[in-house]
Parts: structure tokens; C-alpha cells; sequence
């Protein structure tokens, strides 16, 4: 199936912007910070933004940034642009036709344009986290993982079987397990073929095939099954929500500091302890064990995880709100707090905007290695 992707390759080409990248500059900050500022601006449509940030991150980590880039695709943009996904795995997957248009930088800048001008979705994202982690669902996993590979694959054909049970069973029968290890009496394939016969695109379905094989990551087989869901809705629509607005420091948007960067948990720890309408909401609510836990998640829900251009199908505002709680109940939230949590977080992300930068520029400050990093990365990006 992967001459299914030809032709996203050609699409691809049409797209490019010739010598666009000729007038990016890089950004300062360590390939932490870009991998997040990467996958955070393309959620919001940042064009430029998202641009520097491959451009610096290729810098960093070179061929490294095709796996993430093929995440992303999944994980932000999914079923609201199946197109754009398969061009991503397409481009990602074949450094031999990289060459041949333009380089591996040129084709990065390009796609950061085209996932970030893409309209998206994270369904697959609160799909997958639901079917891990949510408390409620312990039995089901225990149940589903003792069946067998036919039964997981009856359980994936199942119309009338909830979401997050048909994403256990796809799961589970794939091999793609739950931390990326290889189960064995396993049959990705077997999931894939379940996947066509269902009426998804040969493209979509090529294109999760391979990004399962390369990155391992469950969430890929994610995107299919909320393409068979998102597709019993006569009106999906997409739309525009408002999202927060950023403070920028030399560039790079203070959003890009979440929990999944060092200096991001640093300063959310900080921000926790100076503000007081967050220390009392997290006292009230969260065990002390857990605060900074608690502090991390809803900061990310706060400004992270938002998206500027968003499709809505009819069960995906209550798929969103149930992979939340999962996020929330993972960190030691109970669920009284968390809307008061969120809240607190968002009537102070002016604050915590504050204390990202100081946190930011210290660093900066302090972080001659930095620049010593992008020297090194420039000699092995050619500008053309």
C-alpha cells in the first residue's frame, strides 16, 4: 500500500513556496523548547513561527525531526486533514525524494507551513489517552488484551461498540502496544486490512500503517477509527475558537514552556508558589504530592493544548472532555477540582506568561551552549 502515498507526494510539491526558507532565522533555545514550540505553534496556525522552529529544531536533531513531524500529523491534525497527514508520512519516510525537491531542510520549512495551515483535530489524542489510562476502563483493557486476535479484530468491526473499546482492541491486536513494545500473536496488518474493509481511504490507511511501523506509537491507529466515527456525522464543521494570547520573548512564544520542557515545569512550579489564587486551589483540591503534578497539566490545558482551526463531529466535545479527565485524573485531580483547577490557571496565565520569561531569559542568560548548539546545525543545513 505504500504506492497509495505517491501521489500525497505530488500533492506535497505543489504546496512548496520556492526558497522560502532563504529568510528564516533560527531561534535561541534548546531542542526541548523547539520540539515543543514546534508541535504548540503548528496548533494554533502559526505559519512563521512554526517555520523557525523547524528550522532550528533541524539544526538541533537533524533527521530526528521526521518522527516527530509524523506525531504531530497524528496526533494534531488526524481526521480534520487526512491529506495533510499522508503527505507528512509521505515526505517523512523517503529521504531519497527529499533530495530530489529541494533537500531535507526545504522540505521541513514546507511542512511545518502545511501542518500548520491545516485544519485539525485532537481526537485521536483523547482517544488514545482514554483508552490507556482512564480508571474506568481498567477491566476492559485486562479483558481485551487476554482475548484473542480474532476476537480484538471482531471488536474493531463492532459499529454499534464505543470508541475507546474498538481503540483498545485495535490496540491490542496490532502489536502497537501501549508503550510502543511489540506484542506478540500480534497483526498490525490484520488491524489495516480491518481498517479498509471498514471503508476508510486506502491513503489514510497506507499512511498509519507506515507511521505505526516507524514511530510505534498507538496513537496512529487512533486516527482511522475517529475517521469511521467523525464520518457518521451528516454536518462536521470546522471552526475557529479564540485561543489565549502569547507572550513572546526574543521570538519564541512563552506557550512553548509547558510540561514537557524542563524550564517549563520550572516555571510552573514557580508561578504555583507566588500565586495565590492557585496555591489555594491546588491546597483545597490536590494532595501535596501531586500539586505541581496538577499545576503542569492544567498550564498545558490552559495554552498548550489549544487550536486555532478546529473540526467538531458530533461526539468529539465529549470524546475531548473524557480524554481531560483522564489527563486530570492521572495528575491527582478529583473531579470537583477540576474546573476550578483550569479556571484558576487561566484567570492567572497573564501571571504565569511573567514568570516563563524570567525563567526564559535566565536561562538565556546562562546558556552559552545554546548558541554553540545552532552553530553546530547551521553547517549541515544548506539554504537552498
Amino acid at each position: 500500500m505504500d504506492d497509495a502515498l505517491a501521489e500525497a507526494k505530488t500533492r506535497f510539491s505543489k504546496k512548496f513556496v520556492p526558497g522560502q526558507n532563504l529568510d528564516i532565522e533560527p531561534l535561541i533555545a534548546d531542542q526541548w523548547v523547539m520540539i515543543s514550540l514546534l508541535q504548540k505553534s503548528i496548533r494554533r496556525g502559526e505559519v512563521a513561527t512554526a517555520q523557525r522552529a523547524a528550522f532550528t529544531l533541524f539544526a538541533q536533531k537533524g533527521s530526528a525531526i521526521w518522527r516527530r513531524f509524523m506525531v504531530i500529523a497524528f496526533e494534531d491534525v488526524g481526521v480534520a486533514s487526512p491529506d495533510a497527514v499522508a503527505m507528512t508520512v509521505a515526505a517523512s519516510t523517503d529521504p531519497s525524494w527529499r533530495r530530489k525537491n529541494g533537500g531535507d531542510l526545504h522540505i521541513a520549512v514546507q511542512l511545518a507551513r502545511v501542518l500548520a495551515q491545516a485544519p485539525k483535530s485532537r481526537s485521536a489524542e483523547h482517544l488514545i489517552t482514554s483508552a490507556q489510562h482512564h480508571p474506568s476502563l481498567a477491566k476492559a483493557r485486562m479483558l481485551r488484551g487476554a482475548s484473542s486476535r480474532t476476537d480484538q479484530l471482531a471488536a474493531v468491526m463492532k459499529q454499534n461498540a464505543s470508541l475507546t473499546e474498538r481503540a483498545i482492541a485495535a490496540s491490542c491486536a496490532s502489536g502497537v502496544g501501549w508503550n510502543g513494545e511489540k506484542r506478540e500473536h500480534s497483526d498490525l496488518a490484520a488491524v489495516l486490512e480491518t481498517f479498509h474493509g471498514l471503508g476508510v481511504p486506502d491513503e489514510l490507511v497506507a499512511a498509519t500503517g507506515i507511521a505505526a511501523r516507524k514511530t510505534r506509537e498507538p496513537i496512529t491507529l487512533m486516527v482511522p477509527l475517529v475517521w469511521l466515527a467523525a464520518n457518521c456525522d451528516s454536518y462536521p464543521t470546522i471552526i475557529e475558537p479564540e485561543v489565549p494570547v502569547a507572550k513572546i520573548v526574543d521570538g519564541v512564544p512563552m506557550y512553548s514552556l509547558d510540561k514537557h520542557t524542563r524550564l517549563g515545569r520550572e516555571a510552573v512550579r514557580r508561578f504555583a508558589s507566588e500565586n495565590d489564587e492557585m496555591q489555594e486551589t491546588l491546597a483545597r483540591y490536590v494532595p501535596a504530592a501531586r500539586r505541581n503534578d496538577a499545576a503542569y497539566m492544567a498550564a498545558f490545558y490552559a495554552d498548550a493544548a489549544p487550536l486555532a482551526t478546529k473540526l467538531v463531529w458530533k461526539d468529539a466535545d465529549e470524546l475531548e472532555a473524557f480524554g481531560t479527565e483522564t489527563d486530570l485524573l492521572l495528575s491527582g485531580v478529583p473531579p470537583e477540582g477540576f474546573a476550578p483547577l483550569l479556571a484558576a490557571l487561566r484567570n492567572n496565565l497573564g501571571h504565569l506568561n511573567e514568570v516563563r520569561a524570567r525563567v526564559f531569559v535566565q536561562y538565556r542568560s546562562a546558556g552559552a551552549g545554546v548558541h554553540s548548539i545552532l552553530a553546530a546545525g547551521r553547517s549541515r543545513c544548506p539554504t537552498s
